[in-house]
């Protein structure tokens, strides 16, 4: 899978999987329960397709894109399952005092990234785009505190600030985590896997799922290994996904408090919890606020997750919750 930075390494012999494209990456779901008939394969490729078409900014029919077209405060209603992403995107901007930030629409089309990523056509139409993202302007991080009302009752949203919301990779990670409960709770797959271009949710009541982590700077070279056997892993990178604009270089991971593309000193960030999502959302961020205040700012504010956090440099910093989640964890 050419975007995954962490990879399972499957043995030989098949298994029932199944993948395709979605949500701009490819998806694979794994059993090896050893069902002759995969029987929930469609399923698991009906819903990430269905959460596509509901919250894409990239699909101008989609839910998501109708409502960041309406106009700035207006309430709309929104159906639950747009309604749970987009509350649970404005928790984590909360809970990560701003550093994540779900209102990144028009600030990643202003810097050219304004189609799924293979699809970034020309300059002029990224000009085009960018243009007209700019004439929005920035509201300031106070206004983005109050960026969004939510009226849990009546499911209904309304944004208080001219931008547009995306919901990306924390989107996809929400999609992988009730996969994986669908194939695990719904249909019985008791050794399992879901993996959304390096973002998965692997159990076991057998032997663990070895994942590798692959080197942020040769996509082709692993450089560890980790044994899972109940975990959700995402990994976060600075240096896969660029584009060139306006003579400049940009990355997908904008500090939510400045707009601009993260400048420190991690290049790629490998977090395990039990959630996807929450594993996500964390490695954006810790690509977001560097090296130095790492362990004291996880502690505070994801203290039950484990990271993998790998320097410019090459240096690679491993907590010890790490151990929570994986069996055992070999460097190659």
């Amino acid at each position: 899978m050419k975007a995954s930075k962490t990879t399972p390494q499957l043995p030989a012999h098949g298994f029932p999987a199944v993948e395709f494209k979605a949500m701009g990456t490819e998806i694979a779901a794994i059993s090896r329960d050893g069902h002759a008939r995969p029987y929930w394969c469609l399923p698991v490729i009906r819903w990430f397709e269905g959460v596509e078409g509901i919250a894409s900014r990239f699909q101008p029919n989609s839910e998501l894109s109708r409502f960041n077209r309406t106009p700035a405060g207006r309430q709309v209603k929104l159906s639950p399952r747009l309604y749970s992403l987009i509350r649970s995107a404005w928790s984590w901007h909360h809970k990560t005092d701003g550093l994540f930030q779900p209102f990144v629409g028009s600030e990643l089309c202003r810097l050219g990234y304004h189609d799924s990523f293979e699809k970034i056509g020309t300059t002029a139409q990224q000009s085009a785009h960018a243009e007209s993202a700019e004439e929005a302007g920035r509201p300031d991080h106070q206004e983005y505190s109050r960026a969004l009302i939510l009226d849990d009752q009546a499911g209904t949203a309304a944004r208080n600030v001219p931008a547009s919301l995306d919901l990306g990779g924390m989107g996809k990670g929400w999609t992988t985590d009730r996969a994986a409960l669908l194939l695990r709770d719904s249909f019985r797959v008791s050794q399992g896997l879901v993996d959304a271009g390096g973002d998965m949710r692997v159990w076991s009541d057998g032997e663990p799922w070895p994942i590798g982590v692959q080197s942020p700077f040769r996509e082709e070279e692993e450089w560890l290994r980790l044994w899972l056997k109940n975990a959700a892993v995402a990994t976060s990178n600075i240096v896969y996904r660029q584009w060139e604009y306006r003579g400049k270089t940009h990355h997908h991971i904008l500090n939510g408090r400045t707009g601009q593309p993260a400048e420190t000193d991690i290049v790629q960030a490998t977090v395990l919890g039990h959630s996807v999502e929450e594993a996500e959302v964390a490695a954006k961020v810790i690509c977001m606020i560097g090296s130095e205040p790492l362990s004291e700012w996880m502690q505070a504010h994801f203290p039950r997750l484990g990271y993998i956090a790998i320097t410019r440099s090459g240096s690679i910093r491993i907590n010890r919750r790490v151990y929570d989640y994986a069996e055992k964890v070999v460097a190659l």
